[in-house]
């Protein structure tokens, strides 16, 4: 999101999007730290004004699945095979700690370089949603706007069920059966789940989820 969208020749110019995936390797007391080049789909923007998703495919290629998810994806034409789309099931398939995000770009204003920065935690990533439309028109003047209210706001893709999102309300401490692995997701998570009311949200299709660690 350009912080300054609403603001008439704010632009970023020859914005460019990066994104690296950590893993650690390893058992016990002896791990080390693995950094992977996750290429996104576009990876360029000429002329950022409003709102910029980056989209990386998990196929069998990505460095962010485990090594035999990749070799079944190969086995299977490219295609995930049709029992893998589910919520637990596609998680038990992703390979990664942390992803780092950067933009850099140059300001249409001051003509200087600017940047942005965040880093994701594995439990951060909610399976089955999309980030909700931010951009409006506005009844009076007819111009195009971006609601910033709705910047951490997701909503429940369409075709693909969204994970139980009650899970995220959990208290690890509460939960002593909980596999490591999953220890290590809730911990790490940084997402705080409320339901939007709906005076906060625009009308539309869908139910609205408030995520509150998706700002970048």
């Amino acid at each position: 999101l350009n912080e300054l969208c609403n603001k008439e020749g704010a632009e970023i110019v020859d914005a460019i999007m990066k994104v690296v995936g950590i893993k650690f390797k390893g058992s016990g007391r002896v791990t080390r730290s693995e950094y992977v080049r996750v290429n996104l789909v576009d990876f360029e923007h000429p002329f950022l004004s409003r709102v910029w998703h980056g989209v990386h495919v998990l196929d069998g290629t990505s460095p962010l699945l485990t090594d035999k998810a990749k070799q079944r994806i190969r086995e299977n034409n490219g295609s995930w095979p049709s029992h893998w789309f589910r919520p637990d099931v596609i998680k038990e398939k992703l390979d990664f700690a942390d992803l780092i995000v950067t933009v850099a770009g140059i300001s249409n204003i001051s003509a200087l370089t600017v940047h942005a920065y965040k880093r994701y935690k594995i439990g951060d990533v909610l399976i089955g949603y999309n980030f909700a439309p931010l951009v409006f028109r506005d009844k009076k003047t007819g111009m195009l706007e971006v609601d910033k209210t709705l910047v951490n706001d997701v909503r429940e893709q369409a075709g693909l069920e969204g994970e139980d999102l009650s899970v995220r309300r959990m208290n690890v401490a509460n939960t002593p059966n909980t596999s490591i692995h999953g220890r290590q997701q809730l911990e790490a998570s940084t997402i705080r789940i409320t339901k939007a009311s709906d005076h906060d949200v625009r009308p539309g299709p869908g139910s609205l989820i408030r995520a509150m660690s998706f700002k970048v």
